[in-house]
């Protein structure tokens, strides 16, 4: 394996605290939702209406989808492209061929997508974010006028511009939705078996028929590559290294995003559970509402964080984010041998309720393995994989203290 002379990961000095502890929010809410939207994903719709909790689950879920549905991705991909922005300085203010590393690091990415895609889960997000963390590259010597242009539209409009093509085009989405909904009838079965060969077929299939290949899923990515562009302007803004300065900011932020977030995703849920409004009206809203709820949730952390509060929680959701690629897997794991037919099964019940309740105690497994991982060692395990291949050579792995 050639080496990057003097090449290095960022120090533990060096991390921000911060964006750790967002991040691990954020996998928190992705576990939260990945399990919620099992239901439409990995089985139909009306497949838990049976369950003695259907009608809190009913509530349960509006409010998930209402608090939760695309905040946490949104929050994801747009520390994906401030971290982008951080390395690229970084790396640069070395003299170290950034883009050459930071290249490799994606390709790196991309081999763990692969993996998890089709051999793991049905709903990976990391091929999707490696293909456009190819594209984002290119946008690095952009002035922070065209990220912000260029990247807001595609955040706030590329699933309603999809959905109104769809609707010129093809007469209506009905094509699409008759894919998906095929697909989690055939997985709803077949889940809930224990045939591996069976399992990673399916993951082949869905994953060109009803993601790769169809124009839902590139409006999707097109949208994560917008939130990239925004965190690489919010990098150059230097919000989140120098939180004191941006105090106001934050405020500001959170009392404007919040009421104006809740009220669009309200509005977006109502029209997509209950049919309150014209059709089209939620998929119109949500993006712009996920956005705005994203940037209060990161805005509440923050000045949390600067006032000393929470810090018991905070440590544990930084330890998790700084281990975000293992404990995403991980949750992988969890849904093939505690929610599949090849473990316990329990997707035959995993209605709101039950999702919740999985994510709340997974979650705080992971928390506690974090924490005592990382006062052992530097990095999580698939994290020192991923820095070894990316920066060309071998790196310490070990805590000086932990011997």
């Amino acid at each position: 394996m050639p080496s990057q002379s003097g090449a290095a990961p960022v120090n533990l000095g060096e991390r921000i605290a911060a964006i750790d502890i967002i991040r691990g929010f954020a996998l928190f809410g992705v576990l939260w939702m990945n399990l919620h939207e099992h239901r439409g994903l990995a089985m139909p719709y009306g497949a838990l209406d049976h369950l003695p909790t259907a009608w809190i689950d009913k509530y349960l879920g509006a409010a998930t989808n209402w608090l939760m549905q695309g905040k946490a991705q949104c929050l994801f991909s747009l520390l994906f492209g401030f971290g982008f922005a951080n390395i690229m300085s970084r790396l640069e203010a070395r003299g170290l061929p950034a883009g050459r590393i930071f290249l490799r690091r994606i390709g790196v990415l991309m081999l763990f997508g692969l993996i998890n895609a089709f051999l793991l889960f049905v709903g990976d997000i990391l091929v999707g974010y490696a293909l456009m963390g190819f594209v984002l590259y290119f946008t690095r010597r952009w002035s922070m006028r065209r990220l912000l242009l260029v990247g807001l539209p595609l955040t706030v409009l590329s699933g309603p511009v999809l959905a109104l093509l769809t609707q010129i085009l093809w007469d209506g989405q009905g094509y699409w939705n008759n894919l998906f909904d095929e697909g989690a009838r055939i997985r709803g079965t077949l889940f809930l078996q224990s045939d591996p060969a069976a399992y990673v077929g399916e993951l082949w299939r869905a994953n060109w028929v009803e993601w790769y290949g169809t124009p839902p899923w590139w409006a999707y990515v097109g949208q994560i590559l917008g939130r990239f562009m925004l965190g690489s302007w919010m990098f150059r803004k230097g919000w989140f290294t120098d939180l004191p300065a941006y105090r106001d900011l934050f405020r500001k932020t959170l009392l404007i995003a919040l009421p104006t977030g809740l009220a669009l995703s309200g509005l977006a849920v109502a029209n997509a559970a209950f049919g309150l409004g014209p059709a089209g009206l939620g998929g119109a809203l949500s993006p712009t509402g996920a956005l705005l709820l994203a940037s209060a949730y990161a805005s509440a952390i923050v000045l949390l964080h600067m006032a000393g509060h929470c810090m018991v929680l905070f440590a544990g959701l930084a330890a998790v984010g700084r281990m975000a690629l293992t404990n995403y897997i991980m949750q992988s794991l969890f849904y093939i041998f505690v929610v599949y037919g090849f473990g316990l099964g329990l997707m035959a019940m995993l209605g709101a309720t039950l999702s919740l309740g999985l994510a709340v105690a997974l979650f705080a497994l992971q928390i506690a393995f974090s924490r005592w991982w990382l006062s052992r060692y530097r990095f999580g395990p698939l994290e020192w994989i991923w820095r070894c291949l990316t920066y060309g050579q071998r790196q310490p792995m070990r805590l000086p203290h932990s011997g």
